[in-house]
């Protein structure tokens, strides 16, 4: 006999769960659950499939048989029982480690002098300027009273701003829909949290006035700012872990294999220094040049999006300073460039058979 409710997980290709698909036989409904800890590339599968479970809603199929479809639509096991819709939303409310994750590799551990702006502007501030004064709120003579708005004094508003010099401002944190920061008992944030904490501060503060101050007035503000710069000492302690060099940022290069009747993913990751990073970049992304296109889902998808993660995440290893002499052990030669290798050049080959498909449907239709 079925639960009340059941459900199944919808993953994005890199094993994120993204939302839920859960079934209510005795309403008779069925719904998507967003989750709310996951970032814009989470957010837009889940408006994919909010949309596919509408239209499987239209065609008014039979609620198990309607999960039961889109369970191989996304390619999950079969539907699991749940007590009632409140396990579900509870579910949607998890933040987990990937979570994050994520929004630690939002970080520019590489930019030290956005750092050091963040650390001198905080250790500039004084009482008065925690002590936010709000302007308006007075009845002119029109009768017409102002909607009061905070004061922050320039030194407040430079901490402000020197958070989005090192990435702790992100949209990978929805923060209309994700769980708000709060301080601990111990007062110490998490570095996660703290992430949170900047963007709800930076980006809320313009939607609704008073977000800083009262950021500040909770301890919010404090612990947010110690919590980022305590990451980064932690961050610039690491060391290459091919080499030993440092300064080394941690970061993940991909390489995408297609074949016609399988695919397979190769992954590098971990605190590099600059020239061991640009050389697994280099390696990885011309691997998947050549390799990487020889099945319809890797033509069209899984290649151009390593590529596109590679070229993202090689900005951070390239704002590294070299290490200098002595400081490490045998570094990874980073070679040529991409452009200067052969086998990168073998991508041009479908490139151009789906040009020249592309010219020949549309001269034959013609």
């Amino acid at each position: 006999m079925l639960q009340p409710v059941q459900y199944i997980a919808v993953q994005a290709a890199d094993g994120e769960v993204v939302g839920y698909v859960w079934a209510d036989y005795q309403a008779g409904t069925l719904q998507w659950a967003q989750r709310t800890a996951t970032g814009v590339a989470g957010y837009r599968l889940g408006e994919e499939w909010s949309g596919k479970v509408a239209e499987v809603r239209k065609r008014g199929l039979p609620l198990a048989g309607a999960l039961t479809e889109l369970a191989r639509s996304a390619g999950t096991g079969p539907p699991v029982d749940a007590s009632g819709p409140e396990a579900v939303d509870e579910l949607a409310r998890i933040v987990t480690e990937t979570d994050d994750r994520r929004l630690l590799a939002q970080l520019d551990h590489g930019n030290a002098e956005a750092w050091r702006e963040l650390a001198d502007a905080y250790a500039a501030l004084t009482d008065d300027d925690r002590n936010v004064r709000w302007g308006g709120g007075r009845k002119d003579a029109n009768g017409v009273t102002q909607w009061p708005y905070p004061m922050y004094s320039k030194p407040l508003w430079r901490v402000v701003a020197a958070l989005w010099g090192v990435g702790a401002v992100t949209p990978e944190y929805r923060w209309t829909a994700g769980p708000a920061p709060t301080v601990p008992s111990d007062g110490r944030l998490h570095p996660a949290d703290a992430v949170r904490a900047a963007t709800l501060l930076a980006v809320g503060e313009r939607v609704s006035e008073g977000t800083v101050d009262e950021a500040v007035q909770s301890g919010l503000f404090d612990a947010m700012v110690v919590a980022l710069l305590d990451c980064h000492a932690a961050q610039a302690h690491l060391v290459c872990r091919f080499c030993g060099g440092f300064p080394a940022v941690p970061v993940a290069f991909h390489a995408h294999r297609g074949l016609l009747i399988a695919m397979r993913f190769r992954k590098q990751e971990g605190p590099m220094c600059a020239n061991c990073g640009l050389g697994v970049f280099r390696a990885l992304t011309t691997q998947t040049l050549w390799q990487g296109w020889w099945s319809p889902f890797s033509l069209f998808f899984f290649a151009p999006l390593t590529l596109v993660r590679n070229l993202v995440t090689v900005g951070k290893v390239k704002k590294l300073e070299t290490p200098e002499p002595g400081r490490h052990g045998r570094q990874i030669d980073p070679g040529a460039p991409i452009h200067r290798r052969p086998l990168a050049y073998v991508a041009l080959v479908p490139v151009l058979w789906v040009l020249f498909m592309s010219v020949t449907g549309l001269a034959s239709g013609s």
